[in-house]
């Protein structure tokens, strides 16, 4: 039996980058996956000659974000980055670029002038509610909205609340519109723009990989120091053992002597890996609620989608976030052709087929030419989020009742979305681990 100082549960993004810091700070680590493949919604693969992501991915917060500083510490080999461009509104056939400060919201005649200047007066109000410290968490969007609004405006404000938390603006809680700018735990919340979409001064710090997200996996991977990760896939894991501490991790397969995991999967499950768990933290991880959604990946023999961005699909149903990923990469469709993945976000309860058929007609009904172009067509049931930041909803932490038992990933740290929360959870856990004397 091997001699290992930590067992990593999980290769996803979040799984990874911990193995791969921790390996860096001296430590022998095995991973244990129970997949056939690594990078879980956080890779890449081919499709009838296109590559596609497992969905649509936009990574934030690039210049001074969580996985910048995971890279610029820890990664031999980094990945090429392409700027994002810009986020494109689509409202009933019109398209604008978002308004992403005052300027630009008072001219986004998107929506109608008077429900501009009385979201206006919401936010001030809003920065009124959190200068006399007033808990946002437990406000929703709604809450603060004009009841007088346009349904196009709530509409607009509703796919905001989906896209950036997972849920309807009935149970967002303003406090994930006001993001922290900081990527410290400590830092002052910063309260800058209308509404900002994980960074300030529009997507100026976001990029997209060249070659896809794999490239993040494949430098993650190529920047592993010699004989300090092990990865073990289709290596399930059943059981978590130890009282008061880890002992021991048993799998399907075999059973690892430990005494620090780090879990990655899905905090909600814990409950039935470990026994004796506090009641109170485990009907927290219970009420845990995902992100649920649909992508679908259209390979067009027409290049249709011209600007290097993405478009917002506010009227569309369901709503739909469309990001032509060959633009920023050709190599990842067949010469002279284009992909395109669709992103929408579903509801708890759904059928697959009609949900399926729904957003491919909606696809179709807004992009009338598009049908006669249609090359490939790939669809992927994902969750993109693995706790969704709701009201009276649980959330995990990177901490945890067991001693040296740790959890990283996009339930264990609410701030900001996708690779950048989970990046930001794997930095929290170091710097617990260096508190508990650890590292």
């Amino acid at each position: 039996m091997k001699d290992y100082d930590v067992v990593v549960i999980g290769a996803g993004i979040s799984g990874l980058l911990s193995a791969l810091a921790l390996s860096k700070e001296g430590k022998k680590v095995l991973v244990l996956e129970k997949e056939g493949y690594l990078g879980g919604v956080c890779r890449s693969y081919e499709v009838d000659g296109y590559y596609v992501d497992t969905g649509v991915h936009a990574i934030t917060r690039l210049e001074e974000g969580p996985l910048r500083e995971l890279m610029n510490k820890y990664f031999d080999v980094v990945p090429n980055f392409i700027p994002f461009g810009t986020y494109y509104v689509r409202i009933d056939g019109r398209i604008k670029p978002f308004p992403w400060n005052i300027k630009n919201w008072l001219m986004f005649d998107l929506l109608p002038t008077k429900d501009r200047l009385l979201l206006m007066k919401s936010l001030f109000n809003t920065l009124y509610m959190l200068s006399i410290g007033r808990d946002l968490s437990t406000v929703s969007i709604s809450d603060i909205l004009p009841a007088n609004l346009s349904i196009t405006s709530k509409t607009f404000l509703d796919w905001l609340s989906y896209f950036m938390v997972g849920t309807s603006m009935e149970n967002a809680p303003v406090s994930r519109f006001i993001d922290n700018r900081e990527h410290k735990p400590n830092s002052i919340p910063y309260v800058g723009k209308l509404y900002n979409l994980l960074i300030t001064e529009g997507a100026t710090d976001q990029g997209y990989p060249k070659g896809g997200l794999q490239s993040i996996v494949d430098s993650i991977l190529n920047s592993f120091p010699k004989n300090k990760v092990e990865i073990k896939t289709n290596e399930e894991v059943l059981k978590i053992q130890g009282n008061g501490g880890i002992k021991e991790v048993i799998t399907k397969g075999d059973s690892y002597d430990c005494n620090t995991v780090i879990y990655s999967g899905f905090a909600s499950n814990l409950p039935d890996l470990i026994d004796n768990l506090p009641k109170v933290y485990v009907k927290n991880l219970r009420s845990i609620r995902k992100a649920n959604s649909l992508t679908i990946w259209l390979g067009l023999t027409k290049n249709i989608f011209k600007n290097q961005g993405s478009e917002m699909w506010v009227t569309s149903d369901p709503y739909a976030w469309v990001v032509p990923t060959s633009n920023y990469d050709q190599k990842l469709a067949p010469k002279g052709k284009q992909l395109v993945g669709f992103t929408f976000i579903l509801p708890d309860e759904y059928n697959a087929l009609r949900i399926r058929k729904k957003a491919l007609d909606t696809i179709i009904n807004t992009i009338p030419d598009i049908e006669k172009y249609i090359d490939m067509i790939h669809y992927q049931e994902l969750i993109p989020e693995k706790a969704s930041w709701v009201i009276n909803s649980g959330f995990g932490d990177v901490k945890t009742p067991i001693r040296n038992f740790y959890t990283v990933g996009t339930d264990a740290e609410k701030r900001s979305a996708g690779v950048s929360r989970a990046a930001y959870s794997v930095l929290r856990c170091l710097e617990v681990m260096k508190s508990d004397k650890f590292l």
